[in-house]
């Protein structure tokens, strides 16, 4: 996978960061730029390799509060970076304002998944930016992205989230 430009987008539409260039995929694990031929010999594991399974898992556990009309529930399940972009009260009416127009989801379907370990305006951490595939009753073609940001308890949790 070619490296992307990431954005990280709050609730609200601002941009919280913004990453020039990301690593790419390699299998199920992500991979840092320069770091794929660092070592030597065909088993060596690249130094910033990562499990991308749980950073995954949250978005879409995430993704399913939001599409049940879960706002404060899902706010509560967001990482702290989300959290202080805005109020559960705010979130809510952000959500509402963003879905309801389209509907309810019909498919959705990972596009791309990009780990990251800086994006500027946001702490030093562990990020995947998720991008999805997602048909909504009232909008055939979306792309949602999804944030999770590793947290100092280990758990992956959503940091950032935006529909186009």
């Amino acid at each position: 996978m070619a490296a992307l430009g990431v954005l990280m987008i709050g609730a609200a539409g601002t941009v919280l960061a913004q990453s020039p260039a990301a690593p790419r995929q390699r299998g199920g694990a992500f991979v840092m730029p320069g770091q794929e031929g660092a070592a030597s010999g065909a088993t060596a594991q690249p130094q910033d390799e990562i499990d991308a399974k749980p950073a995954l898992d949250a978005a879409l556990a995430w993704l399913q509060l939001t599409d049940g009309g879960m706002a404060d529930k899902s706010w509560r399940e967001a990482s702290p970076l989300f959290q202080h972009t805005m109020r559960p009260t705010e979130w809510l009416q952000t959500l509402r304002a963003a879905r309801a127009p389209l509907g309810r989801v019909v498919s959705r379907k990972i596009a791309s998944a990009t780990f990251t370990r800086s994006l500027p305006g946001a702490p030093d951490g562990e990020y995947v930016v998720i991008q999805y595939d997602t048909v909504f009753q009232n909008k055939a073609q979306a792309t949602e992205t999804v944030t999770p940001a590793r947290g100092l308890d280990g758990r992956w949790r959503v940091a950032g989230y935006l529909i186009k």
